[in-house]
Parts: structure tokens; C-alpha cells; sequence
């Protein structure tokens, strides 16, 4: 579900930008990022039955937050520790 809704959003901006460009007149638009996309969410939605990838996806980001926050918490934890006259 995640994974379709940020290709969704990566289709929506191929578009405007195809869009952008288009507008200048000079420049011809085949349409080729946009239907890149969608080829890619085709193949994803065959593969999204047999491997759960939104599962993945959201595991690997909750370790990724969980990971990044322990750092950030060391990091200022360290920078305090370093501020004279604090043990």
C-alpha cells in the first residue's frame, strides 16, 4: 500500500515535470518517464503477491528511524557531556 502510493507520487511528479517541459514548445514529450513508472508499478503488483514488499519496506524503515534516533540521542547526549562543569 505504502509502495503504490509513492510510485503514485513519483508518477504524479514525472508528470508535472513532463508537463513543465512540454510547455516549452521546443522540446518534444513521449511520455517515456511517466510510462516507466507505470510499467514499474505493473511489475510490482505481480511481485507484491508473492513477496510481501510493503511488509519489507516497512520494517526496514522502522529500523532506519529506530537506528537514527539512538544516534541522535548519543550524539546529544555527547555534546551535553562535553559542555564544562556537567559530569
Amino acid at each position: 500500500m505504502i509502495t503504490t502510493f509513492i510510485l503514485d507520487m513519483f508518477y504524479a511528479f514525472a508528470w508535472a515535470i513532463s508537463r513543465v517541459v512540454a510547455s516549452f514548445g521546443e522540446v518534444s514529450d513521449n511520455n517515456a518517464v511517466t510510462s516507466s513508472i507505470t510499467t514499474i508499478k505493473t511489475y510490482y503488483m505481480s511481485l507484491n503477491i508473492y513477496l510481501p514488499i510493503d511488509t519489507i519496506l516497512q520494517i526496514a524503515s522502522f529500523v532506519i528511524v529506530f537506528e537514527t534516533s539512538f544516534f541522535l540521542y548519543k550524539l546529544v547526549r555527547w555534546g551535553y557531556q562535553k559542555i564544562p562543569g556537567i559530569s
